[in-house]
């Protein structure tokens, strides 16, 4: 006799894909709607808290609420298939782009910064001032300082733009700019004037744009909204997927409709036979009435009513005879 110990089952990718679909072949899981990269649990959860909220009465009502609960499971796929296809377009525009839209300098533009495409991004008043005397000591001290030897004999005078510049540079360039006792200047800059001016510059530019960012924020929404638009394709794909929303919404929007007709109809039944009951059996009790009704609201799956009320009168003639 002879033992196979090797792998039994599929072995292509598309055979264990279908394989892994086995375990939702019943029940509502019969056409699952959750894709691969969705959470099957997430859904039994989500299923669970529609279901709960609607409180369906029999098996119709269930499946309607199963329903309505697959309607917005999908229609919630859709909104961020949405939201992933807008971040498609924006990713193809770069700091750099915006940048050249809004400014003609070119060393600026260079140095444009990732905020540029994040309005929601901003600058506190307290901060906007800082970055102005900054930036106001840097203009000064080109005009009148431009070629100096060492550094050191002038930054005391331009405090402010050193130590946010000593900030800047952290993590940029080694060594720090100031010494470990913050009371001058690190040597090698000293010995570096070039190289620190260089970096003077760049940060010059930092801090234009922190200035200035507020005043480009209606360019900058501007040109978004134009490369928003003329991209065509993807335009188009976002399009799509809106009427494929819209659809879905509709459908959940109809089954929730019909749903409540149902409940409604149940209920207006009810109500008829209560008040209908007094009239044909009058000697009756109220309570006995009630009971009627709600037994004549049980049907089981076959149409067939599981009353046995109604019986009873022709038993009981039967007896007497």
């Amino acid at each position: 006799m002879s033992v196979n110990t090797g792998q039994t089952g599929p072995k292509t990718v598309k055979g264990k894909s279908i394989s892994s679909m086995n375990a939702l072949k019943t029940g509502i899981f019969a056409k699952s709607p959750v894709l691969p990269f969705e959470d099957e649990r997430t859904y039994r959860r989500h299923l669970k808290s529609i279901i709960d909220s609607l409180s369906p009465e029999n098996a119709l009502e269930k499946n309607l609420a199963e329903e309505i609960a697959t309607s917005i499971w999908r229609g919630t796929r859709l909104q961020l298939n949405e939201s992933v296809q807008h971040d498609a377009i924006f990713q193809q525009l770069t700091p750099l782009m915006m940048a050249a839209m809004i400014c003609e300098d070119k060393e600026k533009i260079e140095h444009a910064p990732a905020y540029l495409l994040d309005l929601k991004h901003t600058f506190s008043k307290k901060d906007k001032q800082e970055y102005r005397a900054a930036y106001q000591q840097y203009l000064h001290l080109m005009h009148n300082s431009r070629g100096i030897q060492n550094y050191q004999m002038v930054w005391l005078t331009y405090q402010k733009l050193f130590t946010y510049l000593g900030e800047w540079m952290r993590g940029r360039y080694e060594p720090p700019l100031f010494l470990s006792t913050g009371k001058g200047l690190d040597l090698a800059w000293q010995q570096s004037p070039q190289q620190l001016e260089a970096a003077i510059k760049k940060y010059s530019h930092t801090l234009w744009w922190a200035i200035h960012f507020d005043d480009f924020k209606l360019q900058i929404r501007n040109w978004m909204s134009s490369w928003y638009f003329l991209n065509a394709q993807q335009k188009h794909k976002i399009t799509s997927v809106q009427e494929q929303l819209v659809k879905e919404r509709r459908f959940c929007q109809g089954l929730m409709d019909t749903y409540m007709k149902l409940r409604k109809s149940r209920a207006d039944h009810f109500l008829f036979q209560s008040k209908l009951d007094p009239i044909l059996q009058p000697n009756a009790s109220p309570g006995d009435s009630n009971s009627r009704a709600k037994a004549n609201l049980n049907v089981d799956a076959d149409g067939q009513s599981t009353s046995t009320e109604n019986e009873m009168p022709e038993k009981s003639s039967k007896s007497m005879a």
